[in-house]
């Protein structure tokens, strides 16, 4: 389906994780809901609506842990700023949900964060992985940043296609980060497909 036909431009406000999933799914011709984890001020929402794509859509961020879907009812996920944030024993709660409501072999397109990132060690440490700034836009709100191989323990029950470094200074919502920021800022790019139950 052209989006243009639908009076959005190419889906040129969507974050890249969006845009390969709605290519990702016309390709396979999978129908069904896809959650959206996070939907924000809606970027994504409205790219995967233009799409043609039934979509559920949480905006609450901080509750990934309980999601508002049947086990096993959902075709492919997206999550461009949810599992950024909490601590890691929410993120993985917040992934053993995901994995509860997705169909077996659907995909999940994520963002995770990144020891690599610039922001990485400041503010208040909670857990192993994650810290807390203590002042700027986001002042006092967890963050988790994960290496590569803690990416992969994290997503257990997945099996997981590709695994990006990437750097997201020009992607990241503007609402959430301000002009003035130190350059740096660099996530995982996920696509990983939930196992096969037995």
């Amino acid at each position: 389906m052209d989006p243009s036909a639908h009076g959005e431009p190419a889906f040129e406000a969507a974050h890249p994780l969006a845009v390969r999933l709605i290519e990702d799914l016309r390709r396979a011709r999978v129908s069904g809901p896809v959650l959206e984890v996070g939907s924000g001020h809606g970027r994504n929402t409205r790219a995967l609506v233009a799409a043609g794509l039934e979509v559920l859509s949480t905006d609450d961020a901080a509750q990934y842990t309980q999601l508002p879907a049947r086990r096993g009812s959902i075709v492919a996920a997206l999550s461009t700023h949810a599992y950024l944030h909490g601590t890691a024993p929410k993120l993985r709660a917040g992934i053993a949900e995901l994995a509860r409501v997705l169909r077996p072999g659907a995909p999940a397109y994520l963002t995770l964060g990144s020891t690599e990132d610039v922001n990485y060690g400041f503010g208040a440490q909670i857990d192993e992985y994650t810290f807390a700034p203590g002042d700027g836009p986001e002042a006092g709100i967890p963050h988790v940043y994960l290496d590569r191989d803690a990416v992969i323990e994290f997503l257990r029950g997945f099996t997981i296609e590709t695994l990006e470094l990437v750097d997201v200074d020009r992607i990241v919502g503007r609402w959430a980060h301000g002009e003035d920021e130190l350059p740096g800022k660099r996530h995982w790019f996920v696509k990983a497909l939930r196992a096969n139950r037995s």
